[in-house]
This record gives C-alpha cells, structure tokens and sequence, in this order.
C-alpha cells in the first residue's frame, strides 16, 4: 500500500495539467493501483500528458502530503473519483473532477433539489432583486441553490438562499484556503456553516482566470436546472448554460429589457429553447415533472416573512465590483497609454516581469502552444500561471488553436 491514498490524487492535481487524472481513472481501479503501477502502465493511460507523467513517475509525495495534513487540519475534505461518495450527479459529465475539496454539509453533494443560479458580477437591479426572490423562494421549497459565490448575481443568489434558512453550494475557482472575492468573507463563512464549500483545486491554488469557465461545468453538473437571470452573449454564465445543455440539464432564464446587452444571454437561452422566469413557481413545475413529489410546493402558499433585499446583502456581506468610473479615472491619470490598449503598446516593459515570466515571454518569439513551450525547456509548474499573468497584463494575446504570441507583433 502507497504512503497515502489520497497523496497520490493531490500530486497530480497540483500539476497543471490535472485534467488528465480522468484518464487514471479509466486504466487504474483506485489511486493505490497507480502509486504501484509501473511506469510502462502510468505512461499509457496518460498518452500525450508528458508533464503529468514526469510528475508521477518522480514518486515525490512531500508537497501532496503537506496538503493532505493542512486539509485534515483545517477541516476540508477531501474526494477523489475512487470514493463511494463522490457525487454521482458528477460521474455524468464530461470531464468529471477526479478530485474535489470540500468543507461544509457534504451531504449535499447527494441532493436531488439542487438548481443552478447564474448571471453577470454587473447586474442591474431588476435582475439582482428577481434573482434574491426566486432564490428564496426555491430554498423556502427545499432546494438547494449552487452558485459560484462570485459578485453580483452569484452573491445574491447565496444570500436568498440563506435568508430562507436554506442551503447553498458555492462552487470556486481557488483553493478553500481563499476568499475570492475578498469582499465575500462573510458570505464564505456563512455558506460553510449552512451549505458546502466545493473546489477541485487544492488549497493554496489562487484564482486564475482560465479557473472559472473549468468549474462552471461543475455548477451544472451538481444541479438538476439551471437558471441564468443576467449576462452578455460572451459572459460566464453563458458557459454554464452551454455545460448544462450538454449535461442534458433543464435551462431557465429570467426575461430582460430588450435594450439591454445583459438581456442578450437570457434572450437567446430562451429562443433556444430554455424556459422564461418570472418566479420559482416557473422552475419548480418543470423540475416537478421529472421527479414529481420532489418539493414541497405548499410552503409558497403559507404567510411568511419575506426577506429584507438590502438588510439580507447588508448581512451576508455580499458585494458588486466597483463603479466603472474608478477605471476611467485611471486612464485618465495616465492618458497615453489605456489599460484596456496595452496590447498596443510597441516597446513593452520587461523589467516588471518575473523571472518565469521574462523566460515564456522571450520563447514566444513565434506563435507556441503551451505544450511547446514546455517542450523548450520551460517550467511546467510555473508555465500557466505565467501565460495567465501575461496575457492579463496585455503582453501576450491567446490564439486559435491553444497557440499563443506577443501581442505586439
């Protein structure tokens, strides 16, 4: 037997490329068989995955193991594909998490009432107050709101949730040792106490961007019917439509101002076939007829206090970005170059970037997939974060095709 079951799990997931740990799951019967595997067997089930294959192949435990004892200190648990408790709402998907951290209710990884609740960090007011309302209304009934604890609609959706003494999952795009965004501290602490915190990133992983569209797929995995209330053609809760879609879930949208681009998701959802909300009762009667006696439906009727929008978000601590007229104030303190036009820049400034950095950014003389650059002898494990951190700071651009190039070419 290997040191640690789950080490062996938590080394790979702490390599880049850890989507390949759903091929180990399809050659190996548990991560014990692949602690013991030879390295002939570890080479065939992850084919191409040169980078996993190097990590795992090394047997080099000491950081999985470290992450294992913060875990089982800090109270976060700990799931892997292998688990009878992985959740089975999960094994449909494509791509499932081989791994996922928990900390909270696990018990409700296994609920039949789950409704995905999606929408732009940005929304109007309309959008925000429908959304708290439908969402306490569906908590009211017993489901159980998942969400992404993300600003705006996310936040909103969580705190409906709550204030109906209801349960929410809040999937993330860090590790459960982060709050992000900082502002939801005292959403995160609320939903662990009366709902579950869900990661498939370990502790000490922070929230990159390329994160989130990875872990809108769970969202809709763990939910039976996902409602999007606000979002462009282009916006994230987009992608968690098209996942649900694909998952073969039920699609809700909330019907906006025709003048409105937040509108344009939602409007074509529901040109698309997805159902238009104007209050929980429009979900629950679909979901009712897949699994009918599923909510209590008799619990909207009785004379309840309706929660409070502002005292309720006041409570939770949820929060908005800030106004956009920050960054214009910005730009205008620094007129010849925009923050949005950094791309543009002829003659950018290496001597900000880390040494990583400066390394990927000299390799991509010509247009490189990632792959590529680690062919070249570049750093696997620092490889993305230094992609993410160039292209977000407008060094590089992405291209079709998973290529990448200096964007002032």
């Amino acid at each position: 037997m290997g040191p640690n079951v789950k080490a062996v799990w938590v080394a790979l997931c702490l390599t880049p490329a850890s989507h390949s740990l759903s091929h180990l799951t399809k050659v190996f019967s548990s991560p014990d068989d692949v602690w013991s595997a030879d390295d002939d067997g570890i080479a065939s089930a992850l084919g191409s995955h040169q980078r996993d294959i190097r990590r795992l192949l090394r047997r080099d435990l000491a950081e999985a193991e470290k992450t294992v004892a913060y875990c089982s200190a800090h109270k976060i648990s700990i799931l892997t594909w292998f688990d009878e408790d992985y959740p089975a709402s999960l094994r449909e998907i494509d791509k499932p998490p081989a791994i996922l951290f928990l900390s909270g209710d696990l018990s409700l990884l296994a609920s039949d009432k789950t409704v995905g609740v999606v929408g732009t960090r940005t929304p109007s007011d309309y959008a925000a107050r429908m959304t708290f309302e439908i969402s306490s209304d569906l908590a009211t009934v017993g489901a159980v709101i998942v969400s992404g604890m993300a600003y705006g609609i996310d936040g909103v959706a969580a705190a409906g949730a709550l204030s109906s003494g209801g349960k929410t999952i809040a999937v993330l795009g860090c590790g459960l040792d982060m709050t992000y965004p900082a502002k939801h501290g005292k959403l995160r602490s609320s939903i662990v106490q009366n709902g579950l915190l869900v990661s498939e990133y370990p502790p000490g992983s922070p929230p990159e961007r390329f994160h989130f569209p990875e872990r809108n797929r769970i969202i809709s995995g763990l939910s039976r019917g996902v409602f999007v209330a606000e979002g462009s053609l282009k916006s994230g809760a987009l992608i968690t439509a098209d996942y649900a879609e694909k998952q073969g879930k039920r699609l809700f949208a909330l019907p906006g101002r025709l003048d409105s681009p937040l509108a344009e998701g939602p409007m074509k959802l529901m040109r698309d076939g997805a159902r238009p909300v104007s209050c929980a009762d429009d979900i629950l009667a679909a979901l009712e007829l897949d699994n009918p006696g599923t909510y209590d439906l008799s619990l909207l009727l009785v004379d309840r206090p309706i929660p409070d929008y502002d005292e309720t978000l006041r409570r939770y601590g949820v929060a908005f970005p800030p106004e956009k007229v920050e960054r214009r104030v910005k730009r205008q303190a620094s007129p010849p170059i925009e923050e949005d036009d950094l791309s543009g820049a002829e003659t950018p400034d290496l001597s900000t970037l880390s040494e990583g950095e400066k390394a990927v950014y000299d390799a991509l003389e010509t247009a490189r997939t990632a792959d590529e650059l680690t062919g070249a002898g570049l750093d696997a494990g620092d490889l993305l974060a230094c992609l993410t951190t160039l292209e977000i700071r407008g060094y590089i651009v992405s291209l079709p095709g998973g290529r990448y190039e200096r964007a002032n070419k």
